[in-house]
Protein backbone atom coordinates (compact mmCIF):
# COMPACT_ATOMS: atom_id res chain seq x y z
CA UNK A 1 0.00 0.00 0.00
CA UNK A 2 1.36 3.43 -0.64
CA UNK A 3 1.62 5.76 2.06
CA UNK A 4 0.25 9.43 1.81
CA UNK A 5 3.39 11.52 1.46
CA UNK A 6 4.71 9.03 -0.91
CA UNK A 7 1.42 9.57 -3.06
CA UNK A 8 1.84 13.32 -2.97
CA UNK A 9 5.38 12.98 -4.14
CA UNK A 10 4.57 10.71 -6.90
CA UNK A 11 1.83 13.37 -7.65
CA UNK A 12 4.45 16.17 -7.76
CA UNK A 13 6.28 14.30 -9.87
CA UNK A 14 3.96 13.78 -12.54
CA UNK A 15 2.86 17.16 -12.77
CA UNK A 16 6.56 18.34 -12.86
CA UNK A 17 7.25 15.70 -15.75
CA UNK A 18 4.28 16.55 -17.84
CA UNK A 19 4.58 20.04 -17.54
CA UNK A 20 8.18 20.04 -18.09
CA UNK A 21 7.13 16.97 -20.82
CA UNK A 22 9.18 14.45 -20.01
CA UNK A 23 7.23 11.80 -19.05
CA UNK A 24 8.91 9.22 -20.55
CA UNK A 25 12.23 9.90 -19.85
CA UNK A 26 11.52 10.38 -15.90
CA UNK A 27 9.69 7.03 -16.25
CA UNK A 28 12.78 5.31 -17.20
CA UNK A 29 15.06 7.24 -15.41
CA UNK A 30 13.15 6.09 -12.30
CA UNK A 31 13.32 2.50 -13.45
CA UNK A 32 16.77 2.28 -14.11
CA UNK A 33 17.30 4.20 -10.57
CA UNK A 34 15.30 1.06 -9.06
CA UNK A 35 17.19 -1.33 -11.00
CA UNK A 36 20.73 0.42 -10.15
CA UNK A 37 19.49 0.31 -6.43
CA UNK A 38 18.19 -3.18 -6.13
CA UNK A 39 21.39 -4.69 -7.68
CA UNK A 40 23.28 -3.32 -4.95
CA UNK A 41 22.47 -4.12 -1.12
CA UNK A 42 24.99 -1.59 -0.04
CA UNK A 43 23.37 0.94 -0.88
CA UNK A 44 19.80 -0.20 0.09
CA UNK A 45 21.05 -0.18 3.72
CA UNK A 46 22.74 3.00 3.03
CA UNK A 47 19.13 4.59 2.01
CA UNK A 48 17.27 2.91 4.88
CA UNK A 49 19.89 3.63 8.07
CA UNK A 50 19.06 6.96 9.77
CA UNK A 51 22.87 6.65 10.51
CA UNK A 52 24.02 7.73 7.59
CA UNK A 53 23.08 11.69 6.43
CA UNK A 54 21.05 12.94 4.03
CA UNK A 55 24.08 14.93 2.48
CA UNK A 56 26.20 11.11 2.44
CA UNK A 57 22.94 10.26 0.94
CA UNK A 58 22.85 12.42 -2.12
CA UNK A 59 26.05 12.18 -2.89
CA UNK A 60 25.53 8.38 -4.09
CA UNK A 61 22.19 9.32 -5.94
CA UNK A 62 24.69 11.76 -7.44
CA UNK A 63 27.08 9.22 -8.57
CA UNK A 64 23.98 6.62 -9.60
CA UNK A 65 22.69 9.36 -11.50
CA UNK A 66 25.93 10.42 -13.20
CA UNK A 67 26.29 6.59 -14.11
CA UNK A 68 23.42 6.03 -15.28
CA UNK A 69 22.58 9.61 -16.86
CA UNK A 70 19.56 10.39 -15.11
CA UNK A 71 18.50 14.09 -16.79
CA UNK A 72 18.44 16.68 -14.43
CA UNK A 73 15.24 17.53 -12.73
CA UNK A 74 14.90 13.27 -11.77
CA UNK A 75 18.19 13.47 -10.19
CA UNK A 76 17.00 16.82 -7.85
CA UNK A 77 14.15 14.91 -7.23
CA UNK A 78 15.99 12.03 -5.74
CA UNK A 79 17.95 14.17 -3.96
CA UNK A 80 15.08 16.16 -2.61
CA UNK A 81 14.08 12.74 -1.54
CA UNK A 82 17.21 12.29 0.55
CA UNK A 83 17.29 15.39 2.09
CA UNK A 84 13.70 15.19 3.00
CA UNK A 85 14.67 11.77 4.71
CA UNK A 86 12.08 9.72 2.69
CA UNK A 87 14.85 8.18 0.10
CA UNK A 88 13.77 4.47 1.59
CA UNK A 89 10.17 5.40 0.78
CA UNK A 90 11.28 5.53 -3.12
CA UNK A 91 9.67 2.34 -4.56
CA UNK A 92 6.33 3.59 -2.67
CA UNK A 93 7.04 7.31 -4.85
CA UNK A 94 8.03 4.77 -8.00
CA UNK A 95 5.06 3.39 -7.46
CA UNK A 96 2.55 6.06 -6.87
CA UNK A 97 4.34 7.67 -10.03
CA UNK A 98 3.23 4.68 -12.30
CA UNK A 99 -0.34 4.60 -11.04
CA UNK A 100 -1.17 8.14 -11.30
CA UNK A 101 0.71 8.57 -14.31
CA UNK A 102 -1.62 5.08 -15.88
CA UNK A 103 -4.73 6.47 -14.57
CA UNK A 104 -3.84 10.18 -16.38
CA UNK A 105 -3.20 8.50 -19.45
CA UNK A 106 -6.47 6.53 -19.14
CA UNK A 107 -4.46 3.42 -19.09
CA UNK A 108 -4.92 0.14 -16.51
CA UNK A 109 -2.90 -2.74 -15.77
CA UNK A 110 -4.87 -6.12 -15.64
CA UNK A 111 -3.60 -9.34 -13.81
CA UNK A 112 -4.89 -12.05 -16.19
CA UNK A 113 -4.42 -15.94 -13.76
CA UNK A 114 -5.58 -18.63 -16.23
CA UNK A 115 -5.10 -22.44 -15.69
CA UNK A 116 -2.98 -23.19 -18.76
CA UNK A 117 -0.81 -20.33 -21.26
CA UNK A 118 -2.76 -18.52 -23.58
CA UNK A 119 -2.59 -18.38 -27.33
CA UNK A 120 -1.53 -14.41 -28.39
CA UNK A 121 -5.13 -14.40 -29.64
CA UNK A 122 -6.88 -15.17 -26.13
CA UNK A 123 -4.91 -12.95 -24.91
CA UNK A 124 -6.60 -10.14 -27.36
CA UNK A 125 -9.93 -11.21 -26.75
CA UNK A 126 -9.55 -10.72 -23.02
CA UNK A 127 -7.91 -7.47 -23.28
CA UNK A 128 -10.44 -6.27 -26.06
CA UNK A 129 -13.30 -7.27 -23.14
CA UNK A 130 -11.19 -5.43 -20.38
CA UNK A 131 -10.99 -2.46 -22.50
CA UNK A 132 -14.46 -2.07 -23.65
CA UNK A 133 -15.70 -2.83 -19.30
CA UNK A 134 -13.02 -0.63 -18.16
CA UNK A 135 -13.23 2.31 -20.78
CA UNK A 136 -9.34 2.14 -20.38
CA UNK A 137 -6.87 0.86 -22.60
CA UNK A 138 -5.48 -2.42 -20.76
CA UNK A 139 -1.96 -3.91 -20.35
CA UNK A 140 -1.92 -7.27 -19.18
CA UNK A 141 0.27 -9.15 -16.89
CA UNK A 142 -0.15 -12.80 -17.51
CA UNK A 143 0.05 -15.66 -15.03
CA UNK A 144 -0.63 -19.54 -15.02
CA UNK A 145 -1.95 -20.94 -11.86
CA UNK A 146 -3.12 -24.37 -12.40
CA UNK A 147 -5.20 -24.37 -9.04
CA UNK A 148 -7.99 -22.04 -10.59
CA UNK A 149 -9.04 -25.41 -12.81
CA UNK A 150 -10.22 -23.49 -15.91
CA UNK A 151 -11.30 -20.43 -16.92
CA UNK A 152 -9.93 -16.86 -15.96
CA UNK A 153 -9.65 -14.36 -12.79
CA UNK A 154 -8.62 -11.07 -14.02
CA UNK A 155 -8.07 -8.47 -11.65
CA UNK A 156 -7.28 -4.58 -11.91
CA UNK A 157 -6.83 -2.31 -9.35
CA UNK A 158 -9.06 -3.64 -6.33
CA UNK A 159 -11.94 -4.52 -8.90
CA UNK A 160 -11.79 -8.82 -9.27
CA UNK A 161 -13.76 -10.33 -12.38
CA UNK A 162 -12.88 -14.04 -11.43
CA UNK A 163 -14.68 -16.80 -14.31
CA UNK A 164 -12.48 -19.39 -13.07
CA UNK A 165 -13.76 -22.78 -12.36
CA UNK A 166 -12.41 -22.91 -9.01
CA UNK A 167 -14.73 -19.86 -7.73
CA UNK A 168 -17.61 -21.31 -9.15
CA UNK A 169 -17.00 -24.72 -7.66
CA UNK A 170 -16.64 -22.63 -4.10
CA UNK A 171 -20.08 -20.73 -4.82
CA UNK A 172 -21.88 -24.20 -5.08
CA UNK A 173 -20.16 -25.20 -2.28
CA UNK A 174 -21.36 -22.31 -0.15
CA UNK A 175 -25.06 -23.07 -2.09
CA UNK A 176 -25.00 -26.77 -0.77
CA UNK A 177 -23.71 -26.04 2.76
CA UNK A 178 -26.74 -23.57 3.71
Amino acid sequence: MITIVARRYAKALVELAHEKNIVDKTRADLAAFAAAVDGQAAVQKLFASPAFTPDAKKVVIGELAAKLGLQQSTTRFLSHLAEAGRIRQFRDVQQGFEELLAERQNRARAKVTTAAALAPAELAGIKKKLETVTGKQVEIDAKVDPAVIGGARAQIGSVIYDGTIKNQLGKIREKLAK
